[in-house]
Parts: C-alpha cells; structure tokens; sequence
C-alpha cells in the first residue's frame, strides 16, 4: 500500500512533527480524535494536542528527542493524556518514528491511540475481580476465625468449669492459651480490614537501594540470629521509580519472611537489582533464597488469594504483594525447584529523567 494510502485509512491518529514542533502532516483519524480540522493542524503547534500543564516539559521532551532520535513507545508504566479542541483530556498511548533528512528536514511521526475503553475494560475486569475476590474473602474470614475461636470457647469453658477455690498458677496456662489465640484473631481481622481499606495513596520518587536498606535494618537482625546471610549486590546508579514506599516495604518484607521461614537450618538470602536489558526503561529486584523450594504444583498457586501450604498461614502475603506490585504498574514472577530455593523477580518501571 503506498504511503500516502496508508497514511489516511490507518486506524490511529498520525501525526508528522518537525524540529521546531510545527504539524506538517495529520491524517483523517487525527482529526477524529483532537477535533480539529485540517487546515486548523497543519502549521500550528503540536502542544495544540497536550493538556497546558505539560506544554513546558513537552518543549524539553522534543529537543532531548531530536538530540537522541529513536523509534519506541513513550510513557510505558505512566498515565498520557491528550487535549481535544474542546479542551477535554482522554489517555493515549503514543509511539514515535523518526524521519531524519526527509526534504521537508528532520521529522518524527508520532502514532496516537485513544485508550479510553481499553482503560474501563480493565476497570470493568478488576471490579469483577473484586467481587469474586470479596466473596473468598468473606469465606477465609471464617475459616481462619474459627481455629482460634475454638480454642478460646474450649479452655474458656475448662476455666469456667474448675472450682472457684483453684489457684490461678493451674489456670496460668489456659489463660496463657486463650491470650494467644485472641492475639490471632485480632490479627486476622486486622489483615482483612487492611485489605478492604480505600485510600489514597500516597506517589512519591522511590530510590530501591534506600527502600532494600531500610527494610534490612528492620528484619536483617532478626534472620541472622536464626543462621540466614544477607547478602545484596545493588545497582548504585539505579533510577528511582515512583510509588508508594510504605507498601513497597510491606512487599519486600513479606517475601524475607517468606525465606526466613523457608531456612529453618539458616541459608543465604541475595537481593540484586539493576536495569532490565531486555526492557528498556524497566528494573529488576530480585530475592533469592538457599531454602526448601516450592513443588511444581504449588509454583502456579502461591499468589491466589488464601492459597498456603503454612499450618497456621493466612494465604494473604503473597497475593497482597502482587496485588501492590500491579498498583506500581509492574510484576512479579516466583522460581522455585524443591530442594534449590526459590526467586522472587519484581519488575518495575524507572522513573523517567525530568523532561523525557
């Protein structure tokens, strides 16, 4: 199909931008999607398209790209938006081609989709979700509450029953008993509660390195004490990423209790981290453990809600810290052999330099 041809029936807006930021060229779909005509586009400035408050680093964005041009996606892991003539905002999805040396100069065609019922599809599928998961939820309550609770109504009603004449030194052990599995309770509800709080959380720049350091200062006394090494080898030019730290934390220190209890004869823990070669823009954190492993049946399960192989495990830790790596627009996969260990790989996207 020719150029020219291609250029007007293709199902995304194009948009060909020149050094200066001037639109040369934008074809029908364009239109469609900024509500601007033709003779509105071409020649006008291409901050036309972008929400007011970016225009100033949008101006950095274009001449960083013409300093070092390439073809690829921009704002993976971030939220675009895009500007119609009415001055309504809708995300995007943007991939930019570079054109140098055309005889119109140097170009960029910038490719711009409308993400907008892509996005509440998702949100369609995560409520879904939710109710499904609310349900498990309401069930997990009550099995996780029961085990203690019977064991407070048993020792209870043995303590109600002793003669009133008996020495507390003969009952030290049931009350020691019931205090425990109250503790217990209260913890499982606590978990449950966190889970169904709705909060706003707070975004910030994270540096990993900190976030590994402070969390090692807070569990790193407690492994050694039971035989495990800490070990890290941390890329000290790592960008950040943006996220929420306290959550982060809660991740990382939930996958080292994960080994610790995995190492009951002590072990070796190795944190890593560094930029993924294969996905540019992207890092990599990674927790390795020398402990028991995980039997391939178990390896697809370990992050469904209440799913544990712990006598006394909530099935909770593991899906909540996938679900908190999702809210950081990333992933996390486990490896694990019986006998070798298990690695845990957290995948997340870098926070871009000011004015990329």
């Amino acid at each position: 199909m020719p150029y020219q041809e291609y250029f007007k029936a293709a199902s995304e807006g194009l948009i060909i931008v020149d050094r200066r930021g001037r639109i040369v060229e934008a074809n029908a779909r364009a239109e469609q999607l900024f509500g601007y005509s033709q003779e509105e586009l071409i020649g006008g400035p291409v901050e036309l398209l972008i929400p007011e408050q970016l225009h100033e680093r949008h101006h950095k964005h274009v001449d960083n790209y013409f300093a070092a041009p390439s073809t690829r996606a921009i704002g993976r892991g971030l939220s675009l938006a895009a500007r119609r003539k009415d001055g309504s905002e809708f995300p995007v999805e943007i991939s930019l081609t570079y054109a140098g040396g055309t005889p119109r100069g140097d170009l960029v065609v910038a490719a711009v989709v409308d993400i907008t019922e892509r996005l509440a599809l998702e949100r369609e599928v995560r409520r879904a979700e939710t109710i499904t998961s609310l349900g498990a939820l309401a069930a997990g309550i009550a099995h996780d509450l029961n085990n203690p609770l019977q064991v407070i109504r048993s020792r209870s009603e043995l303590v109600l029953e002793l003669p009133d004449t008996t020495p507390a030194s003969e009952i030290k052990e049931d009350l020691a008993a019931i205090h425990r599995q109250a503790q217990r309770a209260s913890q499982i509800v606590e978990q449950f509660l966190e889970l169904s709080r709705q909060r706003e959380k707070a975004v910030a720049p994270v540096d990993i390195n900190q976030l590994v350091e402070h969390v090692l200062l807070l569990t790193g006394e407690s492994m050694r004490k039971v035989g495990i090494s800490l070990e890290t080898s941390l890329d000290r030019d790592l960008p950040g990423i943006m996220g929420n730290v306290v959550d982060l934390e809660r991740v990382l220190i939930n996958l080292l209790t994960n080994a610790r209890e995995a190492m009951p004869q002590g072990g070796v823990v190795m944190i890593t981290n560094g930029p993924l070669r294969d996905e540019p823009g992207w890092l990599h954190l990674t927790i390795a453990d020398t402990g028991l492993g995980i039997a391939p049946e178990e390896l697809g399960k370990v992050f469904d809600l209440l799913y544990t192989t712990k006598a006394s495990g909530s099935g909770l830790g593991l899906w909540m810290s996938r679900r908190i790596i999702q809210e950081h627009s990333g992933k996390i996969d486990l490896k694990s052999e019986l006998g070798r260990g298990a690695t845990f790989t957290i995948r997340l996207p870098m926070r871009r330099p000011s004015g990329t």
